[in-house]
C-alpha cells in the first residue's frame, strides 16, 4: 500500500512521530513499531491492535512513549500526549504555563486513562 510505505518513509526520516487515536494503526502497519510499547483509541482498541501483532499495546495507557514514537488513546488524549512531548523537550514549568493559557486540563499522568480497554 502506497499510503503505508508513505508513512514508513517519512517516520523513518523524522527525529519523533506522534501518533493520535487509530493513527496507530497505520503505524503499526508499517512494522516500525514492532517490540515497542504502543497505545491507540480504546473504544477501536481490537482493530487496532490486529494491524499491529508483534507491538506491545497498552490497553490502559492515556499515551506511551517508546524511543522516537509517541502514540495516544482518542483525540483529548492526544493533546496531553502532545503536552507529555512539549515536557519531555521544555520541562514541566513551561507545559503548566503554557496548559493555563490555553485554559486546558492537562492530564499529565500518561498511565490515567479512564478509557481503559477491556
Amino acid at each position: 500500500m502506497a499510503l503505508i510505505e508513505k508513512i514508513k518513509a517519512i517516520s523513518d526520516q523524522s527525529k519523533y512521530v506522534l501518533t493520535v487515536c487509530t493513527g496507530s494503526a497505520l503505524l503499526a502497519r508499517t512494522g516500525l513499531l514492532d517490540h515497542k510499547k504502543a497505545t491507540s483509541n480504546k473504544r477501536a482498541f481490537a482493530w487496532v491492535s490486529g494491524n499491529g501483532p508483534h507491538v506491545q499495546w497498552n490497553k490502559a495507557a492515556r499515551w506511551v512513549v517508546d524511543g522516537k514514537f509517541y502514540t495516544s488513546s482518542g483525540v483529548s488524549a492526544g493533546i496531553d500526549m502532545c503536552l507529555g512531548f512539549l515536557r519531555d523537550r521544555y520541562g514541566i514549568e513551561f507545559v503548566r504555563k503554557l496548559a493555563t493559557e490555553i485554559e486546558y486540563n492537562w492530564v499529565e499522568d500518561s498511565s490515567d486513562d479512564t478509557f481503559k480497554a477491556m
